[in-house]
């Protein structure tokens, strides 16, 4: 897997960035993680002998963001030659041989663009496993629901660099769903794939990104449907009308709705963890 680059974006969070590469398990070790760190307070300074990877950090002097992060981490693996590039999120867990198994997919195929997988998620508190994500599995249906729904998790995919478009970058317009318009954008243009069962596992963190900055999340997904109009597809017209309604719904509340309407399950613990061929 030495043509295969896992990308990491970090901002003052060493624990979750040990957390998350302390989780990498991998029959091969042939590949390169590649860490922006986007201006820390402290420099991430990682040993590299604590890893059997090859590591690499770009350090940013200047804070962007995590767009400014991601784009330079992509334009960074992209100039290296780098043909697979996964993601992965400091505080996030991988299950055994995540990266292989989507490596191999990728590779047996003649045509996916990108691979992603359900998600265990797990209550940071507790360590409680509190559903799995159910997201649309086959390259039909996620070009169908991604006018409405989410249908990849940005910490579980892996992308052919090869098969995309090389001036496909993360948009600094919209925040907070830069990760929701890049994969649409390549679910609609290219074959792609979730695996049913989850590799990693994510953890509900009451101050993580997502959360902090939920409103904005919300608003973001409405302004570029709003520049995006659709209006032919009843899902443009019912994405608008759930994150509007979202606005105005406790957090809680909506996840019992994602539950509701079928896109979360209850976790399978036969199988967590279990992704090893």
């Amino acid at each position: 897997m030495n043509d295969l680059a896992v990308l990491i974006t970090v901002y003052n969070d060493r624990a979750g960035l040990l957390t998350a590469l302390d989780s990498i398990n991998e029959r091969d070790n042939a590949f390169t993680v590649v860490l922006v760190d986007g201006a820390s307070e402290e420099p991430v300074r990682i040993d590299e002998d604590d890893y059997p990877f090859k590591l690499v950090v770009i350090r940013q002097e200047e804070r962007s963001g995590i767009i400014g992060g991601l784009n330079a981490g992509l334009d960074y693996i992209r100039a290296q030659g780098f043909r697979f590039m996964a993601r992965l999120d400091a505080g996030d867990v991988q299950f055994p041989n995540r990266l292989a198994t989507q490596y191999e997919r990728l590779r047996s195929s003649d045509e996916l663009a990108m691979v992603g997988s359900n998600v265990l998620f797990r209550s940071e508190e507790t360590n409680e496993e509190l559903f799995v994500t159910n997201l649309p599995l086959k390259s039909e249906m996620i070009r169908r629901w991604s006018m409405f729904r989410t249908c990849f998790m940005h910490p579980a995919v892996m992308i052919h660099l090869d098969r995309v478009d090389s001036d496909l970058r993360y948009e600094t317009k919209y925040l907070h769903i830069e990760d929701h318009i890049l994969f649409a954008k390549i679910a609609q243009r290219y074959p792609t794939e979730n695996l049913r069962e989850p590799l990693l596992a994510c953890y509900v963190r009451e101050h993580g990104i997502s959360r902090s900055n939920d409103r904005e999340q919300l608003i973001s997904g409405i302004r570029h449907h709003l520049d995006h109009p659709r209006p032919l597809n009843l899902l443009w017209y019912a994405y608008i009308v759930k994150r509007s309604l979202y606005l105005f719904t406790p957090f809680s509340w909506r996840c019992r709705i994602k539950n509701a309407l079928g896109f979360s399950r209850p976790p399978n613990h036969s199988s967590l963890g279990t992704v090893s061929r």
